[in-house]
């Protein structure tokens, strides 16, 4: 009859490396002390080809044995003591592995993962990318002109400052000073972001590039095409750029 503390048990037993049939047959046998397949089966409450197989299971990591010279085969479990000595020496073994797994996974850390968006639903999937992780952090910018924007496109551009400023992310930016960017020059002012104009004969770029914390992001209007590039490394390059020629535009 299975309790409430024998299901502990084979829990306890799960953490340990057994499943739960391996668990129940091995509580079977300490149980017994020895016994036939056929006692385990019952006491255990699996059925008896599973019994087998389970204790075949058992043998092979050295926690169960057949006892030799019998008619009728009978086995006999080893000691628990020795069962989480075995559990305890193959942890340590595994965590020789530890070091070089950090390392791997160190490295893919490091790889560049590049996102490609398309279209005016890829354009809004990119422009809120990562938004809820760059709360209380800040995003700098060289924004394009509008000009070449759709109206549909324009209606997506329209609400995103306003969400970023509720969800407590920062924007400095360089913009083009230019008729069709003036609306959302105001409306970042409004808002507390920090924005700069340029003379059109100065800047006069079609691409917005941004960083956030840990990635660039490119999108051109004409194709509506966006590019997500997710590196801290080229994040951090981009915003010393950004703040080098901030530092040093004159403010319109």
């Amino acid at each position: 009859m299975y309790t409430i503390e024998m299901d502990t048990l084979i829990r306890n037993l799960g953490s340990a490396g057994l499943n739960e049939k391996e668990a129940r047959v091995y509580i079977a046998l300490l149980q017994l002390g020895k016994a036939s397949a056929y006692a385990i089966s019952s006491r255990s409450g699996l059925k008896k080809p599973t019994t087998y197989v389970i204790l075949d299971e058992l043998i092979k990591k050295g926690l169960a044995m057949k006892i030799p010279r019998v008619k009728k085969q009978q086995y006999v479990a080893k000691p628990p003591e020795e069962f989480f000595a075995n559990a305890e020496e193959r942890l340590k073994q595994a965590k020789k592995a530890l070091p070089e797994l950090i390392t791997m996974a160190e490295s893919e850390k490091v790889k560049v993962q590049t996102l490609f968006y398309e279209g005016l639903n890829g354009i809004e999937e990119a422009l809120y990318f990562h938004s809820k992780e760059m709360k209380g952090k800040e995003i700098v910018g060289f924004y394009a002109m509008a000009g070449d924007a759709t109206k549909e496109l324009m209606n997506i551009y329209h609400p995103w400052p306003k969400k970023m400023q509720e969800a407590g992310i920062k924007v400095k930016v360089i913009t083009p000073e230019h008729d069709s960017t003036k609306e959302y020059v105001d409306m970042d002012k409004q808002l507390g972001f920090e924005v700069k104009t340029v003379p059109l004969a100065v800047y006069s770029s079609k691409v917005s590039l941004e960083a956030g914390d840990d990635f660039v992001r490119i999108i051109l209007n004409k194709p509506m095409q966006a590019l997500i590039i997710r590196s801290p490394e080229l994040a951090q390059s981009v915003k010393q750029i950004f703040d080098m020629v901030y530092n040093n535009a004159n403010a319109h």
